[in-house]
């Protein structure tokens, strides 16, 4: 089966192509398929949303099973880096057939097969303030891609709750015959399952977490001949979403950041919260460190030579050697900017953290750029413990 993923502009390419290699990089018969950029007809309307109102789902299940005609389709119509919204909010907002008008052109367009289903993912909010939806003809969907980060705080990529929606959403176009079947199913009251209907719409983080489907729609699922090999794919889709939503929380956790421990006997730093790996660095590379770590205010690369004698004061710690013409040569040319030792040396520490505890983890502990325009360290230095032997016992002060 092949599914069409289209965006509309305001979905930013990178995060588009982060869904689209997620959802290509699980194993099954699913093929998922680039789609293009599209437009939206004009025709919106301006909403002033309340925060109270932006959190909820505007659609009282318990009193309107089914889908309003005004929101069925005809065929005559045609970052990563998150601001939390402000409240009231003006938006404008489309009207669901808007999209699924976009999807039906798309398809007619592209000859696409009429068993195939295309996806509109977009940022343009929707007046039902949906997360997302299908057509009546259960072949065509809109996903919204925007405001992820403020019902997953500690969520860093919002690709993980889109590619949730997606697969969810094309279970459901296999497990129910109509559209206004899916609302007979959906749960009122959130168990975690992927058809809570999630009226309060930070309710949508339980099922995330949960991965689960529940008995009573596994059961829909076997009544309507789901294929295994799709019913596997996607709850193993939904277990990798579920793994990296249940990490970023705690990772969160973790990047109130490590301590650090340096061992000048050994030559390594230690980051004991994150892994039991260390970085074991050479002579010259830990020298550089320790005089980077000493400077939390930064020294701009063509400055490293104005402390060269801190330097050669910390090579002489940890070297072992006795030669001092030797240890001065050795500085001298680490700490020229015009020499390629400084940058050398500087991206094989970068490489070494990095193989200790990842790249995400790494951030506060590499020798790179600072916003005041020097380099430097960003962990905070009452993190930081070093040791002439092994620093492993001054962990309980922490």
């Amino acid at each position: 089966m092949k599914i069409h993923l289209i965006r509309t502009e305001d979905f930013p390419k990178a995060q588009y192509h982060e869904v689209l290699q997620f959802l290509q990089g699980q194993v099954g018969i699913l093929q998922f398929i680039e789609g293009p950029v599209v437009t939206l007809n004009p025709n919106y309307d301006y909403h002033i949303f309340e925060e109270e109102e932006f959190v909820k789902q505007k659609f009282d299940v318990r009193k309107h099973k089914g889908f309003s005609a005004n929101e069925k389709t005809s065929d005559s119509g045609v970052f990563f880096s998150y601001s939390p919204p402000t409240f009231p909010m003006r938006q404008r907002t489309y009207e669901w057939s808007q999209f699924f008008k976009t999807c039906k052109a798309y398809r007619e367009f592209n000859n696409i097969p009429e068993q195939d289903l295309v996806f509109l993912l977009t940022n343009a909010m929707n007046k039902k303030n949906w997360f997302g939806s299908i057509d009546e003809s259960m072949r065509n969907f809109f996903v919204h891609t925007a405001d992820w980060p403020f019902f997953f705080k500690m969520l860093n990529k919002p690709i993980y709750p889109i590619a949730y929606e997606i697969v969810v959403w094309i279970l459901r176009s296999m497990m129910f015959t109509h559209r206004e079947e899916i609302l007979d199913h959906v749960h009122d009251q959130p168990l975690g399952c992927i058809n809570d209907f999630c009226v309060q719409k930070d309710q949508i983080i339980l099922k995330m977490r949960t991965g689960d489907i529940c008995l009573d729609c596994m059961d829909q699922i076997v009544k309507n001949d789901v294929p295994p090999p799709i019913l596997r794919q996607i709850q193993n889709t939904l277990n990798d979403i579920r793994q990296h939503i249940l990490f970023s929380r705690t990772k969160n956790v973790y990047l109130m950041d490590s301590p650090l421990l340096v061992s000048k006997q050994q030559k390594t730093l230690q980051f004991p919260d994150y892994s039991p790996t260390k970085a074991r660095l050479n002579p010259k590379e830990l020298s550089l460190y320790l005089l980077y770590l000493n400077h939390p205010e930064g020294i701009a690369l063509n400055c490293v030579t104005d402390h060269q004698e801190e330097l050669l004061n910390y090579y002489k710690d940890v070297s072992g050697q006795v030669d001092l013409q030797r240890m001065s040569t050795t500085v001298s040319l680490l700490s020229s900017y015009n020499e390629q030792e400084l940058s050398v040396t500087l991206s094989r520490i970068r490489k070494k953290i990095k193989n200790a505890i990842g790249t995400e983890f790494s951030k506060k502990y590499l020798i790179d750029p600072l916003p005041n325009g020097t380099h430097g360290i960003l962990i905070s230095r009452e993190r930081v413990r070093i040791a002439d032997g092994d620093p492993s016992n001054v962990l309980e002060n922490f």
